[in-house]
């Protein structure tokens, strides 16, 4: 069993009763990279599903890489999407086109390094 953040037995706190209700629920939360053409979108914004009106998570971090020439970034996908069904590879980010991508976003083979 691992260590608890907050003690939930103390007596009262200010936030006990939503940590109460969420600590059972299953945290589908996960980290996504993603490529999109164009200027890197601002974090924090909305991630849309592929249809654009769902908003299925939000970017955390962004970058410019002038080495894909590309912007890269960093999502996490909110607790209620579908582990099942997979992770989309499309998504809808500042109103254009992202689309998954492996990471870390380096070279894991060094062909670039050695090159």
């Amino acid at each position: 069993r691992g260590q608890e953040a907050v003690k939930m037995s103390k007596r009262f706190f200010l936030g006990q009763e939503a940590l109460a209700r969420t600590a059972p629920l299953v945290d589908y939360r996960k980290l996504v990279g993603l490529t999109l053409e164009g200027p890197m979108p601002t974090e924090g914004c909305p991630m849309f599903a592929a249809d654009g009106t769902t908003i299925i998570g939000h970017v955390t971090t962004a970058f410019a890489s002038p080495l894909i020439g590309k912007s890269i970034a960093l999502a996490m996908l909110k607790r209620d999407w579908d582990p099942d069904g997979g992770i989309p590879t499309s998504y809808v980010v500042d109103g254009r086109v992202a689309t998954l991508a492996e990471t870390p976003f380096y070279d894991p083979e060094g062909a670039r390094a050695r090159a």
